[in-house]
C-alpha cells in the first residue's frame, strides 16, 4: 500500500509541478513538502500542522483532502506529546513500563519471610499431629512359622511399640527385633507405635504357625 507521502509525490510528478511551485500555491515551504513527500514528520511541532498541510497539498494537486488524510490516519499516529509516530510503534510507547523500585524488593522480602514462616509452622503442626512411621521388615504378610516368630521394623525415635498390647524394648534408631509365641494356625498379629502425644500407627500382618 502507498503511504501519503508516495501519493502526493507521484501525482505532483505525473503534474510536472516542482515543490517550489507548489510552495508558492500553497505557502508552505518546499522542505516542508518535501519532508511530507518522505513520510518525515519529526520536523514538524504538531500534528494539526501536518494535517493542514496535507489537506492544502492535496488540494492543489487536484486529490480529495479527505481520502489523503484517511492515507496519513492509516500509517501515522500522535502520541501524548503531540508528535507523529508510525501505528506500528503506538502501543509500546503508550504501554506502562515496568521498574523494579526499593519498594518492591522489601515487598518480596516480606513475602519470601512470611511464607517460610507459615512453611516452617505447617511442618511442624503436620509432624505434631501426625502418627509415627512404622514399618514392618519382619514377619510377611501369609508367612509360614514353624515356632517362635520374630517381629522386626523401624519406627520414630521417639515412639514405643506394643506387638500383641506387650510393650517391646525400641533403640535409640528406632529399631526394634522381638520373638514372639503365637498358638498354631492363622493368627492376625498386631504391631502398634504410639508417639508422646498420643498418635498412633497400627500395622496387621497376618501370619500361619504349623
Amino acid at each position: 500500500m502507498r503511504t501519503v507521502g508516495e501519493i502526493l509525490s507521484e501525482k505532483r510528478r505525473s503534474l510536472g509541478l516542482s515543490l517550489e511551485e507548489i510552495g508558492k500555491e500553497t505557502k508552505i515551504r518546499p522542505k516542508y513538502l518535501e519532508a511530507i513527500e518522505k513520510n518525515n514528520f519529526s520536523s514538524f511541532g504538531q500534528s494539526t500542522t501536518v494535517k493542514g498541510f496535507i489537506r492544502n497539498y492535496a488540494q492543489v494537486l487536484g486529490l480529495s483532502p479527505e481520502n489523503t488524510l484517511a492515507v496519513f490516519r492509516r500509517d501515522f499516529a500522535e502520541n501524548e506529546k503531540g508528535q507523529i509516530i508510525p501505528q506500528g510503534v503506538v502501543e509500546p510507547l503508550d504501554e506502562q513500563q515496568f521498574y523494579w523500585t526499593p519498594k518492591l524488593t522489601f515487598i518480596a522480602i516480606v513475602v519470601l519471610l512470611l511464607g517460610g514462616f507459615v512453611f516452617f509452622f505447617f511442618r511442624q503442626y503436620t509432624k505434631f499431629n501426625s502418627p509415627p512411621f512404622l514399618e514392618i521388615s519382619s514377619p510377611a504378610d501369609e508367612q509360614i512359622f514353624k515356632e517362635k516368630i520374630v517381629v522386626s521394623g523401624k519406627t520414630d525415635k521417639d515412639a514405643s511399640v506394643r506387638i500383641e498390647g506387650t510393650l517391646i524394648t525400641v533403640a535409640e534408631d528406632g529399631s526394634f527385633k522381638e520373638e514372639i509365641v503365637l498358638p498354631r494356625g492363622e493368627n492376625i498379629l498386631t504391631i502398634e507405635a504410639s508417639n508422646r502425644r498420643g498418635r498412633k500407627r497400627t500395622v496387621n500382618v497376618k501370619v500361619k504357625v504349623e
